[in-house]
């Protein structure tokens, strides 16, 4: 016959489980930790008169042997002169294709991404944001969090019909077209900042 402190002991351990298992989970749930890589992005950045739309490409793989869950957060570049970004979105493009929900935690854009043994998962971002003195950040920084160097990053400008006057990083192509730097082994310093006038 079991003992009543058995009992408790038991109910305890139900009830105490779940509990630490969501707190061991959470910062990888979260994208506090992550297990997977942040190996490659293609950043597309179409400039206009008043505001951007930044299109971004982004590759992470698993590198274990089983199957994960990783929380992936979306950096935003707000501060007094960048108003918080409008039109957000985010779609796997491989190896499903769907539109992929976002919920703000903690301050921040998150969602989840699954990802197969050793698997691969590509995701496209969007964004607009209004441009009121003519000038633009792209955040580069956070990679430092993943721990690793990016494996390769492409950037590009399409200025349209402004004129970009300034950029903190080293840009090639024609002016008339498309801007871009482009990097491998990638550990960014600073994030990428660059201003435009209108042509007359």
């Amino acid at each position: 016959m079991k003992s009543r402190r058995s009992d408790e002991r038991g109910y305890s351990f139900y009830l105490l489980f779940p509990i630490a298992v969501i707190i061991l989970l959470f910062p990888f749930l979260a994208g506090l930790c992550p297990i997977v890589r942040f190996t490659e992005e293609e950043i597309d950045i179409f400039v206009h008169q008043d505001h951007i739309e930044m299109r971004g490409a982004y590759i992470y793989s698993n590198p274990l042997p089983f199957p994960v869950m990783q929380g992936m957060s979306i950096p935003l570049p707000v501060d007094l002169d960048h108003p918080h970004p409008v039109l957000l979105s985010a779609c796997e493009i491989y190896p499903e294709s769907r539109d992929i929900p976002i919920r703000y935690i903690l301050g921040k854009h998150r969602f989840d991404l699954k990802f197969k043994p050793r698997g691969e998962v590509r995701v496209l971002v969007r964004y607009c944001q209004h441009a009121p003195k003519r000038d633009a950040r792209y955040i580069l920084t956070t990679t430092g969090a993943w721990r690793h160097p990016l494996d390769r990053g492409m950037y590009r400008l399409f200025p349209g019909t402004v004129k970009i006057i300034s950029s903190n990083y080293t840009l090639e192509g024609e002016a008339s077209d498309s801007l871009f730097f482009s990097q491998t082994n990638f550990m960014p310093k600073s994030d990428w900042r660059f201003s435009w006038e209108v042509k007359p």
